[in-house]
């Protein structure tokens, strides 16, 4: 027979065959209905009910997200506001301390820097 080269554990059992359909589902279930259903069997092994728990967890309770209510006219209204808010704050220019100029000498690029600097190492 056909039957003969399958291993043992991939050939139906008289037990399956008796029981039919474990989880009686209708034909029309969702993929979150046979999972409760596999859950809530208590003739299944434990391992396989916590599996099924985990996976349905995310479609049986919402997840938390924080939310924003903005109690003004509308989106642009704010915006509005903001851009002339930003508009009103003036930029602080940077300007030394003092009017002094400090001098130096010029640096030649194409020499080594006189004192050994880790910077230019090569590893």
């Amino acid at each position: 027979m056909i039957d003969d080269w399958m291993p043992a554990f991939a050939k139906p059992s008289k037990h399956d065959s008796e029981l039919g359909d474990p989880l009686k589902l209708p034909h029309n279930a969702l993929g979150l209905d046979g999972l409760q259903a596999i859950y809530r069997n208590p003739a299944l092994p434990l391992q396989t009910r916590f599996r099924a728990m985990v996976a349905a967890l995310p479609f049986e309770s919402p997840k938390l997200m924080a939310t924003a209510i903005i109690h003004e006219q509308d989106f642009a209204t704010l915006l509005d506001r903001r851009l002339a808010r930003m508009a009103e704050q003036k930029l602080i220019e940077a300007r030394p301390t003092s009017d002094k100029i400090i001098e130096g000498k010029p640096v030649d690029a194409r020499l080594p820097p006189p004192i050994p600097d880790r910077r230019f190492r090569r590893i």
